[in-house]
Parts: structure tokens; C-alpha cells; sequence
């Protein structure tokens, strides 16, 4: 089965968390183990018996971990959260393929700033920690192409606003202090830049509150798996 790589950052606590909910489904696994070995008798049978006892109890042990009533991984424990979450934000259904363009265009999208990193200015973000999960590819795929297609007019209207207003006073300067210096060209282009009025600015808010981005479902499901 192919796996899809995400690395997500999420709040160092509910990191943890996880961590003692996949060590809980790691026992759960072994006393299954175990259990399913007593109950077919392994330890009485040699030969091909035992050979095909073992093929029956790894079969149904895999069947398990595919329909979610076993987790004993991390992988395991966030793809069945990652599934109950696009199902509960009724994401789960058919998308069409994300546009090559797109697909293979670097950094974040428009709209995925400050407000998926719950943080707004120079607000400090919770999201220090980083987990790396790898999901089923059927999974990884409906995921990505969810958040995309979900987003997708959101998205759209945040170029639109981005072209008619820019990027801003603020942004201008704070680029040209990341490239080393603040030159009078750089003051002048913050000065005359456009200033949207506070009806725009609502409406960025509220653009971006309905983008929807991967990292998004999955620290949702990782609250999802802790509570």
C-alpha cells in the first residue's frame, strides 16, 4: 500500500497526547495478538496448521487495522481521525484531480497566513511542534484534493482582493527589513500604497476563514484522536 508523507505543525501538548494514545493502541494490538493466539490454539498446533493458522490471524489483524478498530502506529491512530473528520466536514465525497499547475506550485496558498497558524501579528503561535504522519494514498489523495476544491472560490477571491488592494504598507516593510535594508524607494512604495477600508478587511477575514488547508484537518483530527 502506497503513503502519502505530511509533516504538520501542531501544539507541542496535543502532540504529546497522541503519543500516549498510540501507546495505548500499541498494547490494545498485542493483547489482540495474544488473545487471538489462545483462542486459535497456536501453541498446540506444527506444520502447515500452524502455518495457515498464522497467515488467518495476520489477515484478520490487518482487516482490523484497515477498518480502524486497531491503531497501534501514529499513521494508524491520525488516518482513522483524519477519515472521521473529512467525513464530518462532508469533504469525503469525489473531487476531481487538482490542476497540474497548482499541484506542483511551491510555498503556501493565498489565504493560508497568520490565521492557520493561530496567530495574527506579532502574536506568538502554539504551533511549535512538528509531526510527521504518513497516510494511506487513497487517503493523502481525497485529503489534498478536499482542501483544495474546498477552498478553491475562497481562494480565487483572496487573488482578487490581493490584485485590487496589494500587499500593503506593512508587508512592503516588513520585506524590504527581511532583504537587509529599508531603502527611500521602500518607504515611499509603503506610503503610497493603497489602504483597504475596514469592510475589505472583514472581507479578507472572512475569505480566509473559509480556506481549508491540510494542516488544518489533521490537527483536527489529532484533537479529535485525544479527546
Amino acid at each position: 500500500m502506497s503513503l502519502m508523507p505530511f509533516v504538520v505543525a501542531v501544539e507541542p501538548d496535543d502532540l504529546a497526547a497522541l503519543d500516549d494514545v498510540v501507546k495505548a493502541g500499541r498494547k490494545a494490538e498485542r493483547e489482540w495478538l495474544t488473545q487471538a493466539r489462545e483462542t486459535y490454539g497456536v501453541q498446540f498446533l506444527r506444520g502447515k496448521a500452524l502455518s495457515e493458522t498464522r497467515k488467518k490471524i495476520r489477515a484478520e489483524y490487518r482487516r482490523l487495522r484497515e477498518a480502524g478498530k486497531l491503531a497501534g502506529t501514529r499513521d494508524l491512530v491520525v488516518a482513522r481521525a483524519v477519515r472521521a473528520e473529512l467525513k464530518r466536514r462532508r469533504m469525503d465525497g469525489a473531487y476531481d484531480p487538482i490542476p497540474a499547475e497548482d499541484a506542483s506550485m511551491p510555498g503556501r496558498r493565498v489565504g493560508t497566513g497568520p490565521h492557520h497558524y493561530q496567530r495574527s501579528g506579532s502574536e506568538p503561535t502554539k504551533l511549535t511542534g512538528r509531526m510527521a504522519v504518513r497516510l494511506p494514498g487513497a487517503l493523502g489523495d481525497q485529503l489534498v484534493r478536499a482542501c483544495y476544491w474546498t477552498s478553491a472560490p475562497a481562494v480565487a477571491a483572496l487573488w482578487e482582493w490581493q490584485t485590487k488592494w496589494g500587499d500593503g504598507p506593512e508587508v512592503i516593510l516588513r520585506e524590504a527589513q527581511r532583504s537587509g535594508a529599508v531603502t527611500v524607494i521602500d518607504l515611499w512604495c509603503a506610503i503610497t500604497a493603497p489602504r483597504p477600508d475596514a469592510d475589505s478587511i472583514m472581507e479578507k477575514a472572512q475569505l480566509q476563514a473559509q480556506v481549508v488547508t491540510t494542516g488544518d484537518i489533521v490537527r483536527a483530527a489529532v484533537k479529535r484522536a485525544i479527546r
